[in-house]
């Protein structure tokens, strides 16, 4: 369950997973947190898919558009996928395989180039966006989805043990024993409830 304070949640220790906490419940119900084309370009400039200039390019282009509201249309569609390909992985049959068709759309449009760079000693990749339509801002949600889908050991990835959190994150602790979102939103309340229900009995 997400405070109101929060613009987006940055719990999953993976973006894919970030963008699909975008759906979190508050007050018992589902809340989206990328109802428009200008939530959905934040979350895609704090995610690190977009630089500030880029982000104010695609709003001064495309807010308010046609073109707009159907890529934010597209990117509840491709997070409803994912929810169903994690939630789900087994599933075959249409169901199934809409959800992995709608992936695979995502990842097909070019939204740019990726090339290699030294740093630190090392290298890192560095993204170039060119953004000539705005659907292709899920290219790069598509790509961390398909990164968590086929490298990230699937069970490791948890869903909040809050029985009203609908959170999922990858958990990256010492001994694999990590069980909510994050410890401010769930653990403590759930310790708390816990707490009070043994001494009630008492």
């Amino acid at each position: 369950m997400v405070s109101s304070a929060s613009r987006f949640l940055w719990l999953g220790n993976h973006r894919a997973l970030d963008f699909l906490n975008t759906e979190p419940v508050q007050r018992g119900g589902r809340v989206d947190l990328l109802p428009d084309l200008r939530s959905l370009v934040g979350w895609s400039e704090e995610a690190g898919f977009l630089d500030r200039a880029a982000a104010a390019g695609v709003l001064e282009r495309w807010e308010g558009s046609s073109e707009g509201a159907r890529a934010v249309e597209q990117a509840h569609e491709l997070r409803a996928a994912l929810r169903a390909l994690i939630e789900r992985p087994r599933e075959r049959g249409a169901s199934g395989q809409g959800a992995l068709d709608a992936l695979n759309r995502a990842l097909r449009l070019d939204a740019g180039y990726t090339e290699v760079v030294r740093a630190r000693g090392g290298f890192v990749r560095r993204v170039h966006v060119r953004i000539d339509e705005p659907a292709q801002l899920l290219r790069p949600i598509a790509e961390a989805a398909a990164g968590l889908l086929c490298d990230v050991d699937p069970g490791l990835v948890k869903r909040c043990g809050n029985p009203d959190c609908v959170l999922y994150f990858h958990d990256t602790s010492k001994n694999h024993a990590r069980r909510w979102c994050s410890m401010d939103l769930c653990g403590n309340r759930m310790k708390v409830a816990a707490h009070y229900h043994r001494h009630r009995g008492d």
